[in-house]
């Protein structure tokens, strides 16, 4: 903690001099030198980047057996580096757990690609990733604790999906639209794995995050997808299969995840999380059904799925989320003045009067996020309440 932020504080009159004093003994004797770790750091990375060039540059010179060899010891090191961390439940050794699962991980996912390259096989890039999510995701399930590794099997998860996708447009093939509704409806079964897991589990605070990533990345495509219909007919779904089959299936897929949600988690939360994906999968078929271009029609669709997840953020009290949704509504909105007055810009006249538009929105949307935004709360009433799943 900064001086000039203690000093401030006394000025105000929150604290007294002897607080004060007492703040910045209490800090002096905690302090960690950043300097120091940076410097600590920055040798450490540059080591590291030394070694990849020695290795990079003699490449080719390196047998094959010898690289998958070395490459398979360092996943084996690491692994037991792992176990022998299990029994200890420090801080320390809890995040030292994680990173080295994560490198496990990583290792585990370019084993497959280094292999390919010694034997010169080829295949669809799905398949190894595939076949890494069998092998990892349980280690990684049952082991992680943190945010990296629960990001790191999301991005793993979606990636997979999209990837199989790909090929299989690739291939020439319509997809069914049952195989459509499913790949893109992943982050839907990554939130009911989280939310079952966290059931199961005491690692609470691993399944609240994947719970988190999953719910950010549906929100996220769903976004994408109804910005998509906006600029082209049909969307995503150009490339096969019938959109409103699509949405339908999605639809009933949405609602009995909502379904799920709500009956495990009779919380605010559990409401808010159904809320977000019924609005979601009714606004996307209703979205399907219009197919339509039309510009005031799909940014009202937009705004009116990002309203539900700001009243959902309000609900449950996620402040930081409902600012975000204001701003985004607020965006939305000058983008959709814009697109209406297209003609109107090519003139000083116009340019003005968008900017006027644009600076009336934003007081608008800042006054509203300030007067209706949840309040802050203390860290000790998110975990006594339960404000932070």
């Amino acid at each position: 903690m900064s001086d000039k932020k203690i000093d401030i504080w006394l000025d105000a009159g929150l604290i007294d001099a002897d607080t004060a004093r007492r703040i910045r003994e209490y800090e002096a004797d905690r302090s960690r030198p950043i300097g120091l770790w940076s410097l600590i750091g920055l040798g450490a990375l540059a080591i590291g980047l030394g070694i990849v060039s020695l290795v990079a540059a003699n490449w080719d010179a390196i047998p094959g057996m010898v690289r998958l060899s070395v490459h398979g010891l360092s996943i084996v090191a690491i692994a037991g580096a792992i176990y022998l961390l299990q029994p200890r439940n420090s801080f320390l050794g809890l995040y030292l757990k994680d990173v080295l699962l994560f490198i496990l991980a990583v290792l585990g996912a370019t084993f497959f690609g280094h292999l390919g390259q010694v034997y010169q096989t080829s295949s669809p890039l799905w398949k190894p990733m595939a076949t890494w999510l069998l092998l990892f995701s349980p280690l990684l399930m049952l082991a992680g604790r943190g945010w990296l590794i629960s990001l790191l099997w999301i991005v793993a998860l979606l990636g997979t999906g999209i990837a199989h996708w790909g090929w299989y447009v690739e291939q020439g093939g319509q997809p069914p639209s049952l195989y459509i509704a499913a790949i893109a409806s992943l982050p839907v079964f990554a939130l009911l794995i989280g939310m079952f897991g966290r059931r199961l589990s005491s690692r609470d605070a691993f399944w609240i995050q994947t719970e988190q990533f999953a719910l950010a990345a549906f929100v996220a495509w769903v976004s994408l997808k109804l910005i998509a219909d906006g600029i082209e007919s049909g969307g995503v779904f150009g490339s096969g299969g019938d959109p409103i089959l699509i949405t339908g299936i999605q639809l009933g897929l949405w609602c009995a995840a909502a379904w799920l949600v709500w009956t495990y988690n009779r919380t605010n939360i559990g409401a808010s999380v159904a809320a977000i994906l019924i609005a979601a999968a009714v606004i996307n078929f209703v979205s399907s059904l219009m197919d339509s271009t039309e510009a005031v029609s799909n940014a009202i669709l937009f705004m009116a799925f990002w309203a539900a997840v700001g009243w959902s953020a309000a609900r449950s009290e996620w402040r930081n989320i409902f600012q975000v949704v204001v701003a985004i509504i607020a965006l939305r909105l000058i983008a959709l003045s814009f697109e209406l007055a297209a003609d109107l810009l090519s003139s000083g006249l116009g340019l003005i009067m968008a900017g006027v538009i644009t600076i009336g929105i934003a007081i608008i949307a800042y006054r509203f996020s300030k007067a209706f935004a949840p309040a802050k709360i203390s860290s000790a009433a998110k975990n006594e309440d339960g404000h932070d799943s």
